[in-house]
């Protein structure tokens, strides 16, 4: 169990950093729901496929945390995210091209796992890097 609601946000963030997928079975709850720019991802398990999904289009994915606000259960997080697509993605073969994804995220934890988590980041300008 973590000690803290942002020490849980920040382990979610490992898992990428690191390319972890695995720490996810330790910071999911079972009953996890992901609302992600208007599409919910329903369960641990679904979460964890759709995260190694993005780890193989962007395997060196790093995110950097611009800010972070923790208010009882909730923790919001403004974040940087660079990678390299090597991998499909969103229906487009890899590009080999370098890219900067922003977004905000709001977890919300409960007994020291993520409960929900909801997602709004800049699909739109992701794309036009990768067409670019």
């Amino acid at each position: 169990m973590f000690a803290t609601t942002q020490s849980v946000a920040q382990s979610f963030y490992s898992v990428y950093n690191d390319n972890k997928p695995e720490l996810l079975d330790e910071i999911l709850a079972e009953t996890y729901v992901g609302h992600v720019n208007g599409h919910d991802i329903v369960g641990a398990t679904a979460a964890k496929g759709f995260i190694v999904g993005f780890l193989n289009a962007f395997p060196d994915a790093h995110y950097t945390v611009e800010d972070m606000i923790e208010s009882g259960d909730r923790v919001v997080t403004r974040w940087v995210c660079t990678g390299t697509h090597k991998g499909a993605f969103f229906g487009m073969e890899p590009t080999d091209k370098q890219v900067t994804m922003i977004g905000i995220t709001i977890f919300q934890v409960v007994d020291g796992k993520i409960a929900q988590l909801w997602n709004n980041w800049d699909v739109f300008g992701l794309m036009n890097q990768l067409k670019a």
